[in-house]
């Protein structure tokens, strides 16, 4: 089985996980995805790993649009 990109793993998780409040984005640098979150009690939602990527959180704060 072939592994999927790092782009196609970190749009996959963004489509299942901004669906939870406090999550504002999903990105990724090198072979990481990154998931931003409003607080730490939401990282318990957020997976350690995702089709064999390591996710990291980033904690943003609230965010407010313009």
């Amino acid at each position: 089985m072939t592994q999927i990109s790092i782009k196609e793993a970190a749009s996959r998780l963004r489509s299942e996980i901004l669906t939870i409040r406090g999550v504002w984005a999903v990105s990724h640098v090198g072979n990481t995805i990154i998931v931003y979150i409003e607080s730490p009690e939401i990282a318990r939602y957020v997976p350690k790993t995702y089709l064999g990527y390591p996710v990291q959180v980033k904690i943003t704060g609230p965010v407010m649009t313009l």
